[in-house]
């Protein structure tokens, strides 16, 4: 008798214990982390594209993924830009369709500024990434009348902007859509510290 409540009690153990573990890869599904919550407009293979980006994402802000929740995703035909992200409602709304390469650099843009506007503790590597550009350190971050209409080298110029062309140098392992916005490698390496959590 003795025996069989070893074998229950170790079994249930055994049990609770595997069922804890998770997969190597699947960061972004673990409990209490981002999610990535994708609606109707979303087709499926934008939505497979989407996922698979915000898993690699992930793995890169994994030591700060507690800063900041989730983000909502939404696809029009009719957006100005090629992506734009709000901070009130943690929406990232993609101008579709795209190439690939197209979407994942506008999703990883807007989900460092997602990160940006939702994570206070984002303003740690601020002054560090400013002066890894060669800019600065009291740099405005971003001014307070940031439009649309912006010309592109005004906005190439907009130190938020650099972050998050750096961030998608960070996450994809480069540009694959160069854009005017200048970034450094040693800008890179601030995020990717920070991100780190160190």
């Amino acid at each position: 008798m003795k025996v069989l409540r070893l074998l229950a009690i170790a079994a249930l153990v055994g049990g609770a214990v595997s069922s804890c573990s998770q997969p190597v890869g699947q960061i972004g599904n673990l409990p209490n982390r981002p999610q990535l919550i994708v609606d109707d407009s979303v087709a499926p293979d934008f939505e497979a594209l989407a996922r698979e980006t915000w898993a690699q994402f992930l793995d890169v802000f994994q030591a700060r993924s507690d800063c900041f929740g989730d983000v909502h995703l939404h696809a029009t035909r009719t957006l100005d830009s090629r992506a734009a992200y709000d901070p009130d409602t943690a929406t990232v709304t993609v101008r579709v369709p795209g190439t690939p390469a197209m979407l994942q650099s506008a999703l990883v843009h807007e989900w460092a500024h997602h990160v940006e506007f939702q994570c206070e503790e984002q303003r740690e590597l601020r002054r560090a990434f400013l002066v890894a550009q060669g800019l600065p350190p009291d740099t405005p971050w971003r001014p307070d009348d940031v439009s649309v209409e912006m010309p592109t080298s005004e906005w190439a110029a907009i130190p938020s902007e650099q972050y998050a062309e750096a961030t998608v140098a960070l996450v994809l392992g480069g540009r694959p859509i160069p854009t005017k916005a200048r970034i450094t490698q040693e800008a890179v390496h601030v995020i990717e510290v920070w991100a780190g959590g160190d």
